[in-house]
């Protein structure tokens, strides 16, 4: 056997002594890093490896619970697009998610074209105080998400992949046909009268009882619901015919290298849900690539971060869920041939039969490219002097086909067809120029940043409509295009864009790591505003005390780790209006009560 003696002794006493790192991280706040212990804005840092053992193909559906003050909502389609509020409404105009900022470059919505395999850190300014940098685009908060780069090392090839099953875990109970026609008869009777007059096709065997009381006996319903006898009487439970089991799927492949001068990161993935409402669907595939390198012994980086995904969509139709719970269950699927659509019969309400809307929608499916890419450099001037530049483009292509073809439901039918094609292009370019200065003298820290931003954004838009009855001979994919349709035609298009221009710039204060102190301003200006109105200044500041590091605290180390207490106000404005509204600004409205509406910037 070994020895398992070390020198002349055979026993070893060994402690771990933790250390708190935590405080040290570097975070990203907006064009530049701070400590997180220095921060005196409500800013949240996100645990990335906690948020990723949530199987969500939108990494922000995924931040719920997480981020306090921070409600995310899902519409429960396959593409997983979530709507996201910070601290409720904060605008007057408050219709939009926050802002996000991807490797320094602005952009909003489409957060499920991320793969959040990509993502390497994220953290979210709720506060004006730490949102007034982005001054009238952060509203509404703002979240910054720093992808992943290439760690020092030999080349890392990495594979995932994960697959789930997905489906409703809680749903409203509803009636049966039995149950429904049991209610039926307790309110007619309720409200005085005869249960069996009714036009649904319910009938009733009921009697009073000998206390003089109604009590019901049968419940009756006709062999067919409508008077063709087309359909049968049914016990539909139209929940469980629009919603299946959906089927989640995800597989990504990276590889990571680094040395001492450069960087490197690739990755690509692929993500497929099918959804948990029948003939729904969603993909993505993404890749990715960043990549950075060291000159002049490191005094001059240059870099790039550059991502395309393709996602494609089956949209569902409508509110098919909320069909789905007001549909009479006596209603069938289908009607006795078993081909054609149910529906209501005389006497019922005018509502689709939810099924059929799925079906008729399955062709109808999306095709989006998104490219999204930044440049940057960084040049060291002097030591603690930082000048950087950089560049990014967010360009997006849509493409859409929508069919609509003749239907027959019940009483409700249409021999209409049409289709609508639309296609529509945008592209987003954003150049910033900062200047960062870190100064440590003692106990004294202190941070500098001053830059300027520009941004523009122009989208174009067209689309192709014919519809009429019968306007397609025949009515599948492959034929229903334009060029073949005998109904009326119409096209229609348009273009719209705008400018911004923006200086900013922000001071840090830190005296022996206890007092802190920031002053941030952006002066930002829109074409989307008169010439008048066109500029607007957005301030903010803060203060913050780290208790826990006065010498009074030094024996509550081994239960409080960080206390600290902070103070902050700040102004966020909100450019997110029509761009053309300034030609109309000022109007009066006559009829449901006068009122004058000017436009003008948004403070909170």
């Amino acid at each position: 056997m070994p020895d398992n003696t070390i020198g002349d002794k055979k026993f070893l006493d060994i402690r771990l002594v933790s250390t708190e790192k935590g405080l040290d991280e570097v975070v990203v706040t907006g064009y530049q890093r701070e400590r997180k212990k220095d921060l005196t804005g409500a800013v949240s840092v996100v645990n990335v490896t906690e948020m990723m053992k949530a199987p969500e193909n939108n990494p922000m559906k995924a931040l719920q619970g997480r981020v306090a003050g921070m409600t995310v909502t899902s519409d429960g389609s396959p593409s997983g697009a979530a709507t996201v509020r910070m601290r409720g409404i904060s605008s007057i105009n408050s219709s939009q998610d926050p802002l996000y900022v991807i490797d320094g470059i602005p952009t909003q919505g489409g957060m499920h074209e991320l793969n959040s395999n990509d993502i390497e850190s994220i953290q979210v300014l709720k506060d004006a105080s730490s949102a007034s940098i982005y001054g009238s685009r952060a509203a509404n908060g703002v979240i910054v998400i720093t992808t992943k780069r290439g760690k020092l090392g030999a080349p890392k090839l990495t594979v995932d992949a994960y697959v789930t099953s997905t489906h409703f875990n809680n749903r409203m109970k509803v009636l049966n046909a039995q149950q429904y026609g049991q209610a039926l008869w307790r309110a007619t009777i309720n409200s005085g009268g005869n249960p069996n007059s009714n036009n649904i096709g319910y009938q009733f065997e009921w009697n009073n009882d000998a206390n003089g009381l109604p009590q019901l006996n049968n419940v009756f319903v006709s062999k067919y619901i409508d008077r063709e006898r087309t359909m049968y009487a049914a016990d539909t439970d139209w929940f469980n015919e629009v919603s299946k089991p959906g089927l989640l799927q995800s597989y990504n492949a990276t590889l990571s290298s680094a040395t001492e001068k450069s960087s490197s990161y690739f990755s690509v993935g692929y993500l497929h849900n099918s959804g948990t409402l029948r003939y729904t669907d969603f993909q993505r595939i993404s890749a990715r690539m960043n990549a950075d390198y060291k000159l002049f012994d490191g005094k001059l980086v240059v870099g790039e971060n550059f991502t395309v995904n393709n996602t494609g969509e089956v949209q569902v139709p409508g509110d098919v869920l909320d069909l789905s719970l007001k549909a009479l269950p006596v209603i069938p699927v289908h009607t006795v041939d078993g081909i054609g659509w149910g529906g209501p019969a005389l006497g019922m309400n005018d509502r689709h039969n939810p099924m059929r809307l799925l079906h008729d929608n399955r062709n109808n499916k999306y095709n989006y490219w998104r490219l999204f890419e930044n440049a940057y450099a960084d040049l060291q001037l002097i030591k603690d002097l930082h000048i950087r530049t950089s560049y990014g483009i967010d360009y997006s292509n849509f493409y859409k086909r929508n069919l609509e073809v003749s239907y027959r439901s019940g009483f409700m039918s249409s021999n209409r067809s049409a289709v609508n094609m639309e296609q529509s292009q945008g592209l987003k370019w954003t150049w910033s120029n900062t200047a960062t200065y870190r100064k440590e003298i003692d106990r004294h820290t202190i941070d500098l940043l001053a830059g300027v931003e520009m941004n523009r954004q122009n989208d174009i838009n067209f689309n192709a409509y014919t519809a009429g009855d019968g306007a397609f001979a025949i009515e599948t994919p492959e034929y229903m295009w334009p060029g073949v349709s005998t109904g009326t035609a119409a096209v229609g298009g348009g273009s719209t864009g705008f400018s911004l221009l923006s200086y900013f710039g922000k001071a840090n204060y830190s005296f022996d790591d206890r007092y802190l102190a920031s002053f941030t301003v952006r002066h930002d200006g829109s074409s989307r505003f008169g010439k008048n109105n066109r500029f607007a200044t957005f301030p903010a500041v803060t203060a913050g005390w780290r208790i826990s590091s006065e010498r009074f605290m030094a024996g509550t180390k081994d239960y409080v780790s960080d206390l600290k207490l902070r103070a902050g106000w700040g102004q966020t404005g909100n450019q997110e209006l029509a761009t053309w509204r300034p030609m109309g600004s000022l109007y009066l409205n006559m009829g449901w009560g006068s009122h004058l509406e000017y436009c003008r910037w948004y403070r909170l």
